[in-house]
């Protein structure tokens, strides 16, 4: 059996699709894989499937929509229910998926995401590298891109994204610390432009362009966030910004004896400075 949200929403059994094709049977499983281990209540099912606006059938409705997902999974099961109930469970006062053992992509993201960070804070951008840029392949599109979202899930794939946003940072960074520049600016040239608001990955440009022996592209690339945040949100680009802008002025060479590798702060992996428009 296994499970996906981070791109479309897929289960399957024995290699058999079991996914749901009604929309809100798919935000109902999908509510359930984003809370799996834990009992989502019915409450939370309603206002996600409805809103403000419940039909009087609302309960009786999500206990049809449990129950055609039982079947979809016991019938990939070829019936063996005692397998099935230890899936999809009803609990007091709602229900609860539980994958123990199944490959799921979003705590696999999550347990290599968090490797990685580590290894990088630690000082070791080499093993953080490897282990964001596995973290990273389980994406396969933006998280639950085929499912509705309403009230509840929409929050949650919003983290989702976020979380997404915040690995890619990181490997880039741990890119710029291993030199690996080019790599960094593949990246931060589409990144950038899709979110020209967010200081962080602009920083992250002038410093890649900068060392990759690029200074002129560095210092238009502070020129260019310093009018869209101007323009947008009346404000100056942030203090960490600034300093990276300083730097690169007053650098002869932008390969100066490998000092110029090291010259901003230690990089934390949950920073992010600055407006930002994920």
């Amino acid at each position: 059996m296994s499970m996906s949200v981070l791109g479309p929403l897929r289960l399957s059994v024995n290699g058999v699709d079991v996914t749901p094709t009604a929309p809100k049977q798919m935000q109902v499983l999908a509510l359930m894989a984003l809370n799996e281990g834990q009992v989502v209540t019915a409450s939370s099912f309603v206002d996600e499937l409805w809103a403000e606006c419940p039909p009087r059938s609302a309960k009786t409705t999500l206990q049809t929509y449990i129950l055609h997902l039982r079947k979809l999974i016991s019938k990939a099961f070829k019936d063996e229910s005692p397998v099935v109930r230890d899936i999809l469970l009803t609990r007091q006062g709602g229900y609860l998926l539980r994958l123990p053992m199944a490959p799921f992509d979003l705590r696999q993201f999550n347990e290599f995401s968090t490797e990685g960070r580590i290894a990088l804070s630690q000082g070791d951008p080499f093993r953080g590298s490897q282990l964001l840029r596995k973290a990273l392949s389980f994406w396969q599109g933006p998280a639950l891109v085929d499912v509705p979202t309403g009230s509840i899930l929409g929050p949650k794939v919003r983290g989702l994204q976020a979380e997404h946003q915040i690995a890619l940072e990181c490997r880039i960074e741990a890119d710029l610390q291993m030199g690996r520049y080019d790599d960094a600016i593949g990246d931060l040239v589409t990144l950038t432009a899709q979110q020209p608001l967010n200081e962080n990955i602009h920083d992250q440009y002038m410093r890649a362009l900068h060392l990759a022996g690029r200074r002129s592209e560095a210092l238009g690339i502070f020129h260019r966030l310093r009018k869209n945040l101007m323009d947008d949100l009346g404000l100056e680009p942030s203090e960490q910004v600034q300093r990276t802008q300083q730097v690169i002025l007053s650098s002869a060479s932008s390969r100066e004896d490998g000092a110029a590798r090291n010259w901003w702060t230690p990089w934390a992996p949950d920073r992010h400075h600055g407006p930002s428009a994920a």
